[in-house]
């Protein structure tokens, strides 16, 4: 199961590393040693850069996506086109699939927050903090490739440099200078070609020149078409609960009444806040439909604070519980409705807390 190990960076666990390269957690182990035993050497895994410890389990590792990318780079240089012909094909079609994963991955965690990012015409520019970080590089590595590429291209007719408005750019009221994926591109090739830098980050930035253009432009129109899909989304659940059978307020029951001049308006709620987490904003999982009152009185309750699911059931157990009480005769199907509200609170919760992406 992937894990998060904090807000900004995954990292799979040992046995689904092993399951991403296509080997045993055995022969893992035994890369892992290796990569260990030998500091002198090329190979090597960098506590903090490539993988983490389990908290509390300081023998079991697991691993960021430069960690994965650097161990498949070394099954590809030891296993590749050998009596291994089958597994090397295996691992050039399963490594093509993790690395177009690994940096879409990383795409998406990077222009979660729209603030950092700005979209002209067909390219989505980042600010250079993002922009570094798919990379996998710092500050003094990314001044290094930029200075090499303006040497090379200096007087070359033919050479592509970097050019403002393609590669970079900036924006009034921005401090920051921000990096399109042309300019991602630009220097993720010239780090593979000339950086002096380990195979390991080679297989990375390789990865970057590879597919972060196709990726970029996935999601620049899932990021163009953010609010047309939100709003599809809540006027579908919201339909739903108003359909004859649909259920009404998922609290209440309550359901729009021309003859109630006291008549309750329904409206689609995101249980994981949409600007905290924009990933969610247009699942339908994700939505709740509730009458605008208890709308309105959670959103009071909340403050500013950003909410999820485990906000939304506090709330309800404090507040809304009397929608669930009743005469005999009905209070065993309320006491289900409840069971089953909270099962997919619970739910939901679980699977996306701790910045899990919606991928």
């Amino acid at each position: 199961m992937t894990t998060t190990s904090n807000r900004s960076r995954d990292a799979f666990s040992f046995q689904e590393t092993a399951r991403i390269l296509g080997i045993s957690a055995k022969k893992l182990s035994g890369i892992c040693q290796f990569f260990d035993a030998h500091a002198d050497d090329e190979w090597e895994l960098i506590e903090g850069e490539f993988f983490e410890y389990e908290p509390g389990q300081a023998r079991s590792r697991r691993f960021y996506e430069e960690g994965v990318m650097a161990l498949a780079k070394y099954l590809e240089e030891k296993e590749g086109g050998s009596i291994l012909a089958k597994i090397y094909e295996f691992f050039t079609q399963h490594r093509a699939r993790v690395t177009r994963t690994l940096v879409k991955r990383r795409i998406i965690q990077v222009t979660q927050d729209r603030s950092s990012i700005q979209i002209r015409g067909d390219l989505v520019f980042l600010e250079q903090r993002s922009f570094v970080r798919v990379l996998g590089t710092n500050g003094k590595g990314m001044a290094g490739t930029i200075t090499r590429i303006q040497e090379e291209s200096s007087g070359l007719e033919g050479a592509e440099g970097l050019e403002i408005g393609v590669h970079f750019d900036s924006f009034e009221g921005k401090d920051q200078r921000h990096w399109s994926q042309r300019g991602i591109v630009r220097l993720a090739k010239t780090m593979r070609d000339k950086g002096r830098i380990t195979k390991a980050r080679k297989a990375w930035v390789k990865a970057v020149a590879d597919v972060a253009e196709e990726c970029f432009e996935v999601q620049r129109k899932l990021l163009e078409s953010h609010e047309a899909r939100v709003k599809e989304a809540k006027d579908k659940v919201r339909q739903r609960a108003l359909r004859k059978d649909g259920s009404g307020c998922a609290i209440s029951g309550y359901k729009p009444s021309e003859s109630d001049q006291y008549s309750v308006e329904l409206e689609a709620h995101h249980l994981f806040d949409a600007s905290s987490r924009p990933d969610l904003a247009a699942y339908e999982e994700n939505l709740i439909a509730i009458s605008s009152s208890i709308h309105r009185n959670f959103h009071k309750w909340m403050g500013a604070k950003p909410c999820e699911p485990k906000d939304f059931v506090d709330y309800l157990l404090g507040n809304e519980m009397s929608h669930f009480d009743g005469s005999p005769s009905v209070k065993k199907r309320k006491e289900q409705k409840l069971q089953k509200l909270m099962n997919r609170l619970e739910l939901l919760q679980a699977r996306f807390e701790g910045n899990h992406l919606l991928y």
